[in-house]
């Protein structure tokens, strides 16, 4: 007789191999929508931080590069506080500044305090600022008690006074460049109080305009007044805006 061949164990592996291809399967089905949503979602932060850059906002959440941009992309808008991020990185390091939309888009940055020459605004940041600016200004007031910051000298053919600066009165900028007296890059003096000496507070106030936007702003004043004490003086560091 022949012995009947036994094969029971064939047939279950390959019902162990059908049901563990189904598993597959079904698992794959069930990965299948969650890859797709995790492509959905990174497709509309995408489109979400592209279209922010196009149309920004000037919020902390949603910041311009400059203030220019802002003015481009709302044609009214109205002077005032605003965000931005020049170097379009992270939106933790992006800044508040004043926009100045009336002269047509400038970027003002406040000083810390009235008195001190800086802006809380990182190199990193302040390079980008000056890449995306073709002018910059920057005003500085000095205020003074007797001692004269301008000698005046007279014109005898005209018989006139001519104010002049003192040769000692030197404005360094951002990038190191000096602004003085008889030089091409010579502050313009827009009141000249200072030289007033009467015994009472006066003051001089100084601008500085500049096509090369890396020059400002002014960092600092070398020897402001050499014989006369820190109580009898004091700057006022106003705007630095950018355009």
């Amino acid at each position: 007789m022949l012995r009947k061949y036994d094969d029971s164990p064939v047939h279950t592996l390959f019902d162990s191999n059908a049901d563990q291809s189904t598993e597959s399967f079904q698992s794959t089905e069930k990965a299948l929508p969650d890859h797709n949503s995790d492509i959905f979602k990174t497709l509309h932060y995408l489109s979400d931080v592209i279209e922010s850059i196009k149309k920004p906002l000037g919020t902390r959440e949603n910041p311009a590069r400059v203030c220019k941009d802002l003015l481009d992309c709302q044609q009214k808008i109205s002077d005032g506080r605003f965000w931005i991020d020049p170097n379009l990185g992270c939106t933790s390091d992006a800044i508040e500044v004043f926009c100045n939309f009336t002269a047509g888009g400038q970027t003002c940055l406040t000083p810390l305090a009235s008195n001190k020459m800086v802006f809380g605004v990182g190199k990193v940041q302040m390079k980008f600022l000056h890449l995306l600016s073709m002018e910059a200004s920057h005003g500085i007031t000095v205020h003074c008690l007797t001692e004269p910051l301008y000698n005046t000298a007279v014109n005898s053919s005209a018989n006139r006074h001519i104010p002049i600066v003192r040769s000692h009165l030197r404005f360094r900028g951002w990038n190191g460049q000096i602004f003085e007296k008889d030089i091409l890059l010579e502050p313009h003096v827009l009141q000249d109080g200072c030289k007033v000496q009467d015994g009472s507070w006066h003051q001089s106030l100084f601008s500085f305009q500049t096509q090369d936007s890396r020059q400002l702003p002014i960092t600092d004043i070398q020897e402001l007044t050499s014989s006369q004490p820190p109580s009898q003086q004091h700057i006022e560091v106003g705007l630095v805006c950018f355009l």
